[in-house]
């Protein structure tokens, strides 16, 4: 890899930082604005649990091998240690020949099973996209975490985020619009394929330059399952932490699927999917930053105060100053969305989605929560403490079952959300407590962002 590409400051990755949150925004708009048009508040409920289904499936299939990856990787790449890069890729080989396909599999034949009431054709075609739609977005995650701890941030910018980054959301919108012009009938089956196939093109170009990366380098043989017990030994705590996130972001989804009406699944869905976009600065942010906080400190234990050298006071600046500025372009984005959320609704997804406006306002108050307690979460897992953080989002998911279900029950869809809001603050302020009790590190909002430690700081 060309040494320059590597000593790219965090400044200037800013414009393709500016650039992917773009489009991501558009991207996932004109997946949701197509899907919701398209499916209607029927099945528009049912196509979103199909994507978090798969999507929690996927990390299963990873066994957190992509996080870790991104971590080492990152320390690894300017060092003169291939054997311990080889490790890795035997890794990786390891997960994509074993628990990737198997978790692919799983969802096919569960998709397979629970759609009984589609015809025999429809079904099957329904469970090959949904295994399918594992594996590429497990591929598309995988990549996507290598290529960043590479170093070719600027790419990974435009691959990897809370949508899939703007590459991603870009070709999946356009694989539904497309599906949906030529064959209007085939609905929720033809969705999620047309979801599935706006993977290939990113996955396969972010394989490349991994492999090119990795290509005749030395170090010990690959061999299967040795690489598999490896791998999983090492790290089965960023499974758990990537498990409970996930389900974080998802369980009240599967709640309303569950207990409620499949309108009022639809209604869930489509608000919290448009309160999401608020968190995306604070996700595009994490792709140029995360490589930068697992350089920056190797111990995961805060030194002694009187300590020479402790870069902790640095990276604590650097990473409020992104919360600053991913909570600005929050809070821009919410605007519309607090001022009127009947009218953004009706303008995305069309008619017939105006009673998700109280969860679109209550989700949308949690994510701007979440940018503004900052990066705790990822400063937790790329500094060695993803068991502090798999602890909190269990925490968290736990809850969402115990306190959503009840509400839901009760209240319907509207308890649901104020369920969904309690919980995501408590996950939030306890996981920037945990990391500041853990690290040493705040990370928060501040008053004085040092905008200028962008530029200084190496990618």
């Amino acid at each position: 890899m060309d040494p320059h590409r590597a000593r790219t400051s965090v400044g200037g990755a800013m414009v393709w930082f500016v650039a992917s949150y773009a489009g991501s925004v558009l991207g996932v708009l004109g997946l949701n604005a197509a899907a919701g048009r398209w499916l209607g508040p029927d099945d528009f409920g049912f196509f979103v649990v199909s994507l978090t289904a798969a999507g929690l499936l996927s990390q299963v299939g990873l066994v957190g091998s992509h996080r870790s990856g991104l971590r080492e990787v990152a320390r690894l790449r300017d060092s003169a240690d291939p054997a311990a890069m080889v490790v890795l890729r035997n890794g990786v080989r390891a997960v994509c020949l074993t628990t990737l396909p198997v978790a692919g599999l799983v969802g096919g034949v569960a998709t397979w099973v629970l759609a009984q009431d589609s015809s025999g054709p429809e079904r099957v075609t329904l469970a090959v996209a949904v295994g399918a739609l594992v594996v590429l977005g497990g591929q598309q995650q995988l990549w996507a975490n290598y290529v960043r701890g590479l170093g070719h941030v600027r790419f990974a910018s435009m691959l990897e985020g809370r949508s899939g980054g703007a590459l991603v959301a870009g070709l999946q919108a356009g694989c539904v619009v497309l599906v949906w012009w030529l064959a209007p009938g085939w609905d929720l089956v033809g969705a999620v394929a047309a979801v599935a196939v706006g993977f290939v093109v990113p996955v396969t170009s972010a394989w490349l330059v991994v492999r090119r990366r990795w290509r005749g380098l030395p170090g010990p043989r690959a061999r299967l399952l040795r690489d598999l017990r490896h791998t999983v030994g090492r790290d089965w705590r960023f499974l758990s932490a990537q498990v409970a996130t996930f389900l974080n972001g998802t369980t009240e989804i599967w709640l309303a699927g569950l207990v409620l009406t499949a309108v009022d699944t639809s209604m869930f869905s489509a608000g919290q999917r448009l309160a999401l976009l608020l968190v995306l600065p604070l996700t595009a942010l994490q792709v140029v930053l995360a490589p930068v906080i697992a350089r920056s400190v190797t111990a995961p234990a805060p030194p002694p105060a009187d300590a020479g050298g402790d870069r902790r006071p640095e990276l604590e600046r650097l990473v409020r100053t992104g919360a600053t500025l991913a909570t600005v372009l929050a809070l821009v984005l919410a605007l519309p969305i607090l001022v009127a959320p009947g009218p953004v609704l009706g303008l995305v997804y069309g008619p017939g989605f105006s009673a998700a406006v109280p969860v679109l306002l209550l989700v949308s108050v949690g994510s701007i929560g979440n940018v503004a307690t900052g990066m705790a979460g990822t400063a937790l897992s790329m500094l060695g403490r993803e068991d502090v953080a798999a602890r909190v989002q269990w925490l968290g998911v736990v809850l969402r079952v115990a306190l959503g279900v009840p509400a839901a029950l009760t209240l319907g869809l509207h308890g649901l959300a104020i369920s969904a809001l309690l919980v995501s603050s408590i996950v939030f302020t306890v996981m920037w407590w945990r990391s500041r009790r853990a690290l040493g590190i705040a990370t928060h909002v501040t008053l004085r962002p040092e905008l200028t430690l962008l530029r200084r700081t190496s990618g």
